[in-house]
């Protein structure tokens, strides 16, 4: 009986050391279970802290109470997020750092900010945007501020539009990237602008001057004609001014003051094949039926011929034969009230006009 019991008393710490005897893999423990069946058991650990745990292994779960949020352990990627013990945490609700790139597909839906009080997109690389289609608008109520460190492009395949009052409070280049020296202008280059020499033309005059030559007369110390200057020589009593123009380099005549508005009509003919009083003839409207219909003219000429306005003209008549008319008055607007008191041999008879302008 004694040798039983020392059998069975072995028999027991046998399976003593059995069950005890573990093979441990992270916190993994196997076991012998009642039936004799070995069996893995997890012995992780749950720590609450404001720091992540030490040494952690496989499955660890922190609670981080930094931020109420409750992590399990990867041996991989390390700690991963599971939830946040507050239920209404989210982007709304708590701020939040981006582990890795995220993509919002608006799948053709809209996507609306209302009544954000300060929105502020801050970024270290760029920011863009942009629209496809559509127009893009970027208002304010008050002011609007758009800013770079080093350089901004406004671009766009058509036109740039600046629909009110604009201020430049700093330099502003020209397509050679010059902004130029005091007092130059911006002109057009055709395919941009540059700056450029504010050359303002000037009409310089001398009187009673002996010559009409303008190389001989010595211009004012400092002045040099542009293109397009004018220079007037106002002669002596009794002889026309003449005008000079500068062109390409050289003076030339345009023509005396006083000869450049006066000018002859077309020839005028008065029908004088009976006699009789009233009758008028309009020396205006003879003059542009001629000028706005000419017979001919050269190849490239234009059609018709440049006319004055009816008031802007004198109308006089410097001779005529008196023994076969009586011109009784010219209007301001050219219409002559004549008689024919005899008729000539070839009834009819010519009178001279001479226009001015006013």
């Amino acid at each position: 009986m004694s040798k039983n019991i020392k059998h069975i008393k072995t028999y027991i710490l046998t399976f003593a050391l059995v069950l005890l005897t573990f093979s441990a893999n992270a916190q993994e423990v196997r076991v012998i279970d009642n039936k004799g069946t070995i069996q893995t058991v997890n012995n992780n650990t749950v720590t609450t802290s404001t720091t992540a745990p030490t040494l952690p292994v496989e499955n660890d779960v922190w609670f981080d109470t930094t931020n109420n949020q409750i992590k399990i352990y990867d041996t991989v990627d390390g700690w991963k997020l599971i939830t946040s013990t507050l239920a209404t945490q989210n982007i709304y609700t708590a701020d939040g750092t981006l582990t890795s790139n995220r993509i919002l597909n608006g799948n053709t839906n809209n996507l609306v900010f209302n009544n954000i009080n300060y929105l502020q997109l801050l970024s270290t690389l760029g920011t863009q945007i942009s629209s496809t289609g559509g127009t893009m608008q970027i208002s304010s109520g008050t002011s609007s501020q758009i800013s770079a460190g080093t350089t901004m492009q406004l671009s766009a395949p058509n036109n740039i539009m600046l629909q009110s009052p604009t201020e430049f409070n700093n330099t502003l280049l020209d397509i050679n990237d010059s902004a130029g020296t005091s007092g130059q202008i911006l002109t057009s280059t055709g395919t941009g602008v540059e700056w450029a020499n504010n050359q303002q033309n000037t009409v310089t005059k001398t009187s009673n001057s002996s010559t009409s030559t303008p190389a001989t007369f010595s211009f004012p110390v400092g002045y040099t004609p542009i293109e397009n200057d004018f220079f007037i020589y106002e002669l002596t009593s009794g002889e026309h001014s003449t005008i000079y123009i500068y062109n390409d380099g050289a003076w030339e005549q345009i023509a005396p003051t006083k000869a450049s508005r006066i000018f002859y009509p077309p020839s005028i003919a008065i029908d004088a094949s009976t006699t009789g009083s009233g009758r008028t003839i309009n020396l205006y409207t003879q003059y542009t039926a001629q000028f706005n219909s000419p017979a001919i003219g050269s190849t490239s000429a234009p059609a018709t011929i440049p006319t004055y306005n009816a008031d802007e003209l004198y109308y006089y008549v410097t001779d005529y034969d008196t023994s076969i008319l009586t011109i009784n008055s010219i209007d301001d607007n050219g219409l002559m009230t004549y008689s024919v008191d005899n008729v000539p041999t070839n009834d009819n008879t010519i009178i001279n006009v001479v226009f001015v302008v006013k």
